[in-house]
């Protein structure tokens, strides 16, 4: 294995755990633990990673000397967002949060809108950083190339399709990493809500559209295509007469308003009333996404289920509902129910699994 390689993985490594030695990396990347140690001792004299102190022992053998990553060494800048926000996160090489921003974009936003925005917002946080901006991350609405860096499409923003971000932000490609919003916010919550102990997770994002992503066995799911975890053209039981429906005008945000457009205003009023009293419209949406849930459960059995969106404001009124409602639909095919929780960075977690792709994707240069 090449120097640069090794030191990439051991940077990886320090970020999927807590305590770390020279000796625990030399076992799980299976290397000689003088090769290790020498990699580690490169790393430490750039600034990159540091000792941080040492274990607590009473039996034999030298005690271990556990690592950390410099916050300092340099930053990285994440974005997510679907067709009514923006979010920021920008955080230090340590993972540690300096800069979180929500805007809310206008409505029926258009290309040339959101972009000019988001090389406003980069320039701007850019100039402010207090460690230098080593990678950027986009969780991008809708279908992606990730190696292109290449949105493909999205409808509820107006002419996006087939957009190269790296050549419209001016960003080096080697220095961007994109992937579709709902697979940042599950890589959000691998990296950063319990790493150590969850291996396999389901996300489940609803805002404008509504969509899934899937990490196995700590992989995540992309698909021959890219297209895992695109649950948009699902069909669901229609009302008013119609026979069947789609699931995003049935079970998202779109559903709230009048001819599937929801403004600030409704989306509040709608809010304040599940929370005062009981909304059948809300045990429509409830029933919908934990027939979603169920068969992704049955698919995959993950150890936990994400949900993430515009519906988490409604807190416990609509967690608990959709807790009930998966555990039956799921009884009734002899599966237990996993963790059903709200993601942990709430709604800037898309932002923050942007920014950790670009730390997972950054490759120190080794000397």
């Amino acid at each position: 294995m090449d120097p640069a390689t090794l030191e990439g993985l051991i940077v990886r490594e320090l970020r999927k755990a807590s305590e770390i030695s020279r000796r625990d990396l030399a076992v799980r990347l299976d290397v000689a633990r003088s090769t290790a140690g020498r990699r580690v001792d490169s790393l430490i004299e750039r600034g990159l990673i540091r000792e941080k102190g040492i274990e607590e022992k009473s039996g034999v053998g030298r005690p271990k000397r556990f690592l950390e990553l410099c916050g300092n060494h340099g930053a990285f800048l994440g974005f997510d967002f679907d067709a009514r926000f923006l979010f920021v996160a920008l955080v230090d090489f340590a993972q540690k949060t300096i800069l979180e921003k929500r805007i809310q974009l206008p409505p029926h936003p258009t290309k040339n809108a959101v972009l000019a925005l988001l090389r406003e917002i980069a320039e701007e946080v850019s100039s402010r950083s207090p460690t230098p901006i080593l990678g950027y991350g986009i969780g991008v609405p809708g279908r992606v190339r990730q190696e292109e860096r290449i949105a493909l499409g999205y409808p509820y923003i107006r002419d996006w399709e087939n957009v190269d971000l790296a050549s419209e932000l001016e960003i080096p490609i080697e220095r961007l990493s994109i992937e579709n919003n709902t697979r940042t916010i599950a890589l959000g919550e691998y990296w950063l809500g319990n790493p150590a102990a969850i291996e396999n997770l389901v996300c489940l994002s609803v805002r404008t559209g509504i969509s899934t992503a899937v990490i196995s066995d700590g992989r995540i799911l992309r698909g021959h295509h890219e297209t895992a975890g695109e649950i948009r053209g699902w069909t669901v039981p229609g009302i008013m007469g119609k026979s069947r429906a789609w699931l995003e005008d049935e079970a998202t945000v779109r559903r709230i308003g009048k001819d599937g457009e929801t403004t600030p205003d409704e989306w509040a009023e709608f809010v304040q009333g599940c929370q005062s009293r009981e909304r059948k419209e809300l045990e429509i949406i409830v029933s919908h996404h934990a027939d979603a849930i169920a068969r992704l459960v049955q698919l995959s059995d993950p150890e936990l289920v994400i949900v993430a969106g515009a519906f988490n404001e409604l807190g416990e009124v609509y967690l608990n509902s959709l807790r009930r409602e998966v555990a039956i639909n799921l009884a009734d095919h002899y599966f237990p129910a996993p963790e059903i929780r709200f993601a942990f960075k709430g709604e800037f977690s898309g932002a923050h699994g942007a920014a950790a792709l670009a730390a997972q994707d950054y490759r120190p240069e080794a000397v």
